[in-house]
This record gives structure tokens, sequence and C-alpha cells, in this order.
């Protein structure tokens, strides 16, 4: 087995170093080692992550659903707060799933109508689809010291993965259209860009 730094594999494969250390940090290459003080990963590891497919955005929209533009939520790696309805935000493998759902579901600022439309938000981190939420019925909006309104909402964590390089829905409970929408996605790549946590991606195959 060849073992590469994470800048090496940033080097030779197709996704950023910030996002490589994002990926570890968060827990998602249990084949990573660090002897000594840099951080290594098996070459044909980093070479499978690197050639995972893209998510097209119609993949994540149920045949009722009357969008075609879904939300998606792009996180870092998650840390500690200070807030009494989450102890975390952002993702890590680790977490228990009550804890990473509390962690993803809010409180985000954008049009909760917008978000909640299309009845489910992919999680990203790195570029990586790393948990989905369904059920986005409804929420909750506060006005917290920041000036900015924020928008936690009603939601089901229907998939999230432990290891991107084997990636395996840690869910198997649910509706049958959450799991199918989360092993479709799970661990693949999804493209957006946002100046914040919220990102929007269209599909061209559906219209409004």
């Amino acid at each position: 087995m060849t073992l590469i730094t994470l800048r090496q594999a940033a080097d030779r494969f197709d996704i950023s170093l910030a996002a490589f250390r994002k990926i570890a940090a968060a827990g998602l290459l249990p084949a990573a080692g660090h002897p000594g003080a840099t951080p290594v990963i098996p070459e044909d590891a980093a070479r499978r992550i690197a050639d995972r497919s893209h998510v097209t955005a119609h993949l994540l929209l149920s045949a009722s659903a009357s969008t075609n533009t879904v939300a998606v939520l792009r996180v870092d790696v998650a840390k500690p707060v200070r807030d009494e309805d989450r102890p975390y935000i952002g993702f890590h493998a680790d977490l228990a799933p009550e804890h990473l759902l509390e962690a993803l579901r809010g409180w985000w600022v954008g049009s909760p109508e917008k978000i909640a439309r299309a009845g489910v938000l992919p999680v990203t981190l790195g570029g990586f689809v790393v948990a989905v939420l369904t059920g986005l019925g409804g929420w909750e909006s506060k006005l917290p010291g920041d000036g900015l309104i924020r928008h936690r909402f009603d939601a089901r964590l229907a998939g999230y993965i432990t290891d991107l390089d084997a990636p395996v829905n840690a869910v198997r409970s649910g509706s049958p259209e959450d799991l199918r929408i989360a092993d479709l996605v799970l661990g693949r790549r999804l493209r957006s860009t946002s100046g914040g946590p919220i990102a929007y991606v269209t599909s061209s195959a559906r219209k409004s």
C-alpha cells in the first residue's frame, strides 16, 4: 500500500488540499494515518474518492416535487457551540445521529420557503454529500444579536456516512423515498457555490 500526504493527493487528483483536510478532520478518512506529524492517505483511496461521480440535481427531487431547485447546505467540520438548541454546528462522522441532526437543521440564513420547497436538503463538506435531510415541511425563525433572521427546519436525518472511501448510509430506517435519495447521493460530489452555508442547484429536467 502506497501512502501519500494530503498535499500530494491534492496535487495528483482533482480535489483541493482544503477539501482533503476538511474530509480528514471530519473523521471521513479512517484509512488515513499519522506517522509523524504529517497526515497520510492510501493513494488508491484518494483515487477512488477523486473518481466519485457528480450528483445531478434531478436525482434529489421526488416525482411530486413542484420545483426544479434544491438548496444545498455547505458545512464545515463540527465544532461545539454555546447554543441552547444544539451542542454542535457542522459535520463529524463521530457525532451521534441526534446531535448530528441538530447540528445540521438550523439556524441558517436564507429564504425558508425556497430552502424547504424541495423537501430535501443535501449536506456537503469539501464538495461531497455527507448527509441528507428530508421532511422539510416547516421551520421556526429567530432574530439573534447579529441582526440576521435565521431559521431551523423540521427535518429527518435520512442518511449520513462515516467513511468517504466506502460511503454507506449509517441510517437504515425511514421512508423508502428518504432511503432512495440518500443511497443515490451520499458520498458523491455536488457542485455548488455560495457566499454562505446555503447554496442552490437547479435541474434543467424539471419545470417549476
